[in-house]
């Protein structure tokens, strides 16, 4: 079967020739192990075998990820994840999929699905929304290696930073995020009195754009919850942030940028180490890491304050969900009306009354 492909930026656009039995598009793979979630960003990615080498690689940055025998496809400009490229060492041969998100939108109408990396996640990541659904689980990932794996450095909270707010304990404790070629690294604090400086000029809980939107004449701090010692996560499934990313699902989380840093302990600058920002509406702009491609930070000049935060970087030893940082939104995927693949919207949306 011949399918258009294209990113949010257009610049990869193309055809390509899915793999016979990836032609039933009723049926969806997602793999939910580091590897995938810290090169991505996401906490689950999904790719679909293809029949031959793609013929156009233009735009794309090739990452070969460290002791695998997979290499990822970016695009250049906006940081889609485009193409998964695994080499058998013994034959010499070469498998390539694509990423599903990046597939022309009508294609998919998700029934059922196969769950992969899900022991790397300790929590079960967001397998646990397809578990009605799921054909099958396995511990491996699309290369079929395991995921890095969560080790004691990755879950390490370094010493305080000079930050306002809270009690020493609360001081003390801070969450990494980090992509999987280590170039973009920062960590969060927990909320405090600077948290609730920030303002919104909205009230939605995930809005990419602020067009169409409510008002939030009230001020109401949306991004704090539990008594403000957690912050909102959620779902997205927009058509920006689909094509942004490559994949269907975006999970973010709302985090204000006075409770961001770097990891001297300095405040958030955008471009630091790897990251490259990526203007994808007048306004709006998308942090990504320009060696491994992962989706770092949302942000808009309209609501300067609260950073959408990429969940699959960061590094919670409770699990890829972090729910000790992240109270997760119940009920809706936002912007479902929107997804490629209304099949899979259905499913999330039936379970994710109850994510944690």
């Amino acid at each position: 079967m011949d399918v258009a492909i294209a990113c949010l930026c257009a610049r990869t656009g193309q055809r390509v020739s899915l793999h016979a039995p990836s032609t039933d598009l009723s049926s969806q793979t997602f793999c939910h192990c580091d590897t995938c979630c810290w090169s991505s960003g996401m906490l689950c990615t999904s790719y679909i075998a293809l029949d031959a080498a793609p013929s156009n690689f233009d735009n794309l940055v090739q990452y070969k990820v460290p002791e695998s025998s997979s290499t990822r496809w970016f695009c250049r400009t906006c940081g889609a994840h485009v193409f998964i490229d695994i080499s058998d060492v013994k034959t010499g041969s070469r498998k390539f999929l694509v990423a599903a998100g990046v597939v022309e939108a009508g294609r998919f109408q998700t029934e059922r699905t196969t769950q992969l990396g899900i022991g790397s996640t300790v929590d079960g990541g967001l397998s646990l929304l397809f578990r009605e659904t799921a054909e099958c689980y396995g511990t491996g990932c699309f290369a079929g290696e395991e995921g890095v794996g969560l080790d004691a450095q990755n879950a390490l909270e370094p010493a305080p930073v000079n930050s306002p707010g809270g009690d020493t304990t609360q001081k003390q404790r801070r969450l990494n995020g980090r992509c999987l070629c280590g170039g973009v690294s920062y960590m969060i604090t927990p909320p405090d009195e600077t948290s609730k400086s920030a303002s919104s000029p909205w009230p939605d809980l995930l809005v990419p754009y602020h067009t169409n939107s409510s008002a939030n004449p009230d001020d109401v701090k949306w991004w704090l919850r539990a008594n403000d010692t957690k912050y909102l996560a959620g779902l997205c499934a927009c058509n920006s942030c689909r094509l942004a990313a490559g994949f269907p699902i975006q999970s973010w989380a709302f985090v204000p940028k006075s409770n961001i840093f770097n990891q001297d302990g300095s405040p958030l600058t955008y471009g630091t180490g790897t990251m490259k920002q990526y203007e994808s509406s007048p306004g709006v702009y998308r942090e990504l890491c320009s060696v491994c491609g992962a989706t770092v930070f949302w942000h808009c000049k309209e609501r300067p304050g609260v950073v959408d935060v990429s969940v699959g970087l960061l590094r919670s030893s409770s699990g890829s969900r972090a729910e000790d940082w992240l109270d997760w939104a119940s009920g809706r995927v936002s912007f479902g009306e929107e997804a490629a693949d209304q099949g899979l919207i259905q499913i999330l949306s039936q379970k994710s009354v109850k994510i944690g």
